[in-house]
């Protein structure tokens, strides 16, 4: 089999509601346009808004595709968030000489030094390109810009019908920020770096049911609470003193119930929990919280 008659497999590492479904989706679609067969699926149960996902893509010039099962040893893996570097191993199984794909702020020559591997890799700051384009940091349409200048592996006018169908009025503004990342995207051909020791996030250690008082009605573990949801986000709050009269309106409502007050009584977000939803500051009527982007 020669190099352009395999199947590629492509890995999509995102959070719920930054679009990696709808980009795998239309990679699919725009590949098919071009008389490939394709498949996209998504892996993920009831995870919620900013909860870690993964979505895969199969693409083969000549050969129908039948595996329906997980891409596991991906050629390509896209990270629309940077903040998953540090919550989950995103180049696991990921081929020598396979190509890896990031949405970061940092420079190319920062971000090598924080991989190691055989890979092609390829960085763009596309949350910031999204805010430009679209007003909102929904990465999607951005990461498939960066992805074809990456791999080549459609068109990139092959996109355009596909964008138009899904986003109608809107497609425009998707247009040009997948064009937009396609000529800023910085690459490096394969990387052999040695890599910096990664930094292990803490679960919170809570006490059992036989350290607390007797007679409380407690559960065994199994609650949200032993889960590091905080690392969910891709924003978090942050609170003007000068601005904030102590309402209490973001501690009401907060769907997550980690907001309370310091001992100032200002108000603070417990950011173990936070999951960056930003409801808190859609509601705060003196505009004194607002969100900015995790680094």
């Amino acid at each position: 089999m020669t190099e352009k008659d395999k199947t590629i497999e492509i890995r999509w590492h995102g959070r719920g509601g930054q679009g990696a479904v709808t980009s795998a989706e239309l990679l699919a679609l725009a590949a098919i346009e071009e008389g490939k067969f394709a498949q996209a699926f998504p892996s993920f149960g009831p995870e919620r808004r900013g909860a870690p996902v993964l979505v895969f893509n199969r693409i083969s010039n000549v050969n129908p595709i039948r595996a329906r099962v997980s891409v596991t040893i991906p050629d390509i893996v896209v990270i629309l968030d940077p903040g998953l570097l540090q919550i989950t191993d995103v180049t696991s199984g990921l081929k020598k000489d396979g190509t890896l794909v990031i949405n970061t702020p940092k420079a190319l020559v920062d971000i090598k030094s924080e991989l190691s591997g055989p890979w092609k890799l390829a960085a763009v700051n596309a949350t910031v390109i999204a805010r430009e384009m679209l007003g909102v940091p929904i990465v999607n349409t951005t990461m498939l810009g960066a992805l074809i200048k990456a791999t080549e592996i459609i068109e990139l006018e092959s996109l355009t019908e596909p964008l138009k169908e899904r986003f109608g009025a809107r497609a425009k503004g998707n247009i040009d920020a997948c064009r937009k990342a396609y000529e800023e995207t910085q690459i490096a051909e394969l990387c052999d770096i040695v890599q910096k020791p990664r930094e292990v996030l803490q679960a919170e250690v809570l006490p059992s049911w036989r350290e607390l008082l007797p007679g409380c009605v407690v559960t065994e573990a199994g609650s949200a609470k032993q889960y590091r949801t905080g690392d969910w986000k891709s924003e978090r709050p942050v609170w003007n003193h000068e601005k904030c009269i102590k309402c209490g309106i973001c501690y009401l409502f907060c769907p997550e119930g980690c907001i309370g007050q310091n001992e100032d009584g200002y108000f603070e977000a417990n950011l173990y929990y936070c999951k960056g939803c930003g409801i808190c500051a859609r509601e705060c009527w003196t505009e004194a919280i607002k969100m900015v982007e995790e680094e």
